[in-house]
């Protein structure tokens, strides 16, 4: 025992030296990049907030990268140019239907002399309500990297989203025998235009370009180390 007390100091020490030993992460370095956002034949064009939607792009592409990306203009030498034409962007009348049903369910009201629990039906007249809206959208998408050995990078994106939110309303009779998932789920904030535009990007536009600016970025690193 008395050995092993004297083993413990050796071995936080040596833990102390590892740690101290280690070379310090290099901050990551930061990259210029200009993004070019671009919409035609799309009806809903004049409710679209462009500044909103590139925002949220870099903010997304930034993410586990081994540079930083700043949002430049074009005219401030930007290393990284993104460029997105989103054509066709059709955000579909949006779809509400409500059904009425009759659910049962049995909840505990108390306990029966032996201890075991006691069960009541209970029943309640619901309306389901439903709202479901659909869009989709083109996105033509080109990645330009000044430098050696750069990057040019395009690919078109054709995205489909559909939003459903589904909840109970107008509870008739003993709200018990609804489920209390069922109640949780609510009126959820329905997206606008802005959100549909970037939950599109999203479906698989926005994952594959940050995946070819990290295998890039990646490759650098390895070559510079």
């Amino acid at each position: 025992m008395k050995q092993f007390s004297y083993i413990i100091p050796f071995i936080i020490a040596a833990l102390f030296a590892c740690s101290s030993s280690r070379t310090p992460r290099a901050p990551k370095r930061d990259v210029p990049m200009a993004i070019n956002i671009r919409m035609e034949n799309s009806a809903t064009i004049n409710f679209i907030n462009t500044n909103f939607f590139r925002f949220q792009l870099i903010q997304d592409l930034d993410q586990f990268q081994a540079v930083d990306f700043t949002l430049v203009g074009n005219d401030e030498n930007p290393e990284v140019v993104v460029d997105v034409d989103i054509t066709n962007f059709t955000l579909w009348p949006r779809d509400e239907r409500l059904t009425r049903r009759r659910i049962s369910r049995n909840v505990v009201v108390g306990t029966n002399s032996a201890g075991k629990p006691v069960y009541q039906t209970v029943t309640a007249i619901v309306d389901i309500v439903q709202i479901q809206r659909r869009s989709n959208a083109r996105f033509d998408t080109r990645i330009t990297v000044k430098g050696n050995p750069g990057l040019n990078f395009e690919r078109v994106f054709a995205p489909s989203y559909n939003y459903v939110n589904t909840y109970v309303d107008n509870i008739q009779g003993d709200a018990r025998a609804v489920d209390p998932l069922m109640l949780s789920r609510g009126i959820s904030i329905e997206p606008n235009e802005d959100d549909f535009i970037l939950l599109l990007a999203r479906r698989e536009m926005i994952r594959r370009l940050s995946s070819e600016l990290r295998k890039y970025y990646d490759s650098k690193a390895r070559s510079a180390g």
